[in-house]
């Protein structure tokens, strides 16, 4: 039975999205359906903590698997700063088994799991979801639920909805990437060894540790670290 989620927060944290359009966000429904929602429900952002999670959230959904193919891409990178509370925190396997989530469908390549909770957390009021990226072992994303729209850079927001974003890049992923990348079908490392750590403790929760040092400590970890003196 679900437990109350761990939450957390983002004060002008810069994450990542890849799109061919004009904005990165939807204000409208998604056209197709995503890990955390289905198609017809609402509007849903899918953001990552580093360039490489988004640019492997690509690689993975057109099935690429060599550097020829990789090269042939040419698309935007978007970089977003988000200011966003109460956001449920399954950013580790551990602290969704502590809110009574199921691990495994963190990464299943069967979404209906993540996408029936995504449904209960919008009726309960929560903002979105951070959690492993199946694309990439390591790698985290960000969900946001709602609408959203395209602010200037420069200039600080006045609406929730809007969200400072730029284009920072116009290319193809970064040589090595495709090779990281997990392939649908694949086994996941990240929850390998979250099953290896649950194995040896005899439990499937990792020693205490308070929830948002951990996540703090994890996202310093894959930022810039020009990023990293600003936050």
């Amino acid at each position: 039975m679900p437990h109350e989620p761990l939450t957390t927060w983002f004060e002008g944290h810069t994450f990542f999205r890849y799109s061919s359009y004009d904005t990165p966000f939807w204000a409208r429904m998604n056209k197709s359906a995503g890990r955390w929602h289905q198609i017809g429900s609402h509007a849903t952002q899918y953001l990552s903590v580093d360039p490489d999670g988004a640019w492997a959230e690509l690689i993975r959904h057109e099935g690429l698997r060599t550097e020829e193919e990789v090269d042939l891409v040419r698309i935007q990178m978007w970089a977003a700063i988000v200011r966003q509370a109460n956001l449920v925190d399954y950013s580790t396997f551990e602290n969704a088994e502590r809110s009574g989530f199921s691990p495994a469908a963190l990464i299943d390549d069967d979404w209906g799991t993540c996408q029936a909770e995504g449904e209960r957390l919008r009726s309960l009021g929560y903002a979105g979801v951070v959690a492993p990226s199946a694309a990439l072992p390591g790698a985290i994303n960000v969900t946001l639920f709602g609408s959203r729209m395209r602010a200037t850079w420069t200039h600080e927001p006045q609406l929730a909805s809007a969200i400072p974003a730029c284009v920072v890049a116009v290319g193809s992923p970064p040589p090595g990437l495709v090779a990281r990348v997990r392939q649908f079908g694949d086994s996941h490392t990240g929850y390998d060894a979250y099953l290896d750590r649950a194995a040896e403790s005899g439990r499937a929760e990792s020693v205490e540790r308070d929830p948002r040092e951990e996540f703090e400590s994890r996202v310093r970890e894959l930022l810039p670290e020009e990023d990293q003196e600003q936050s």
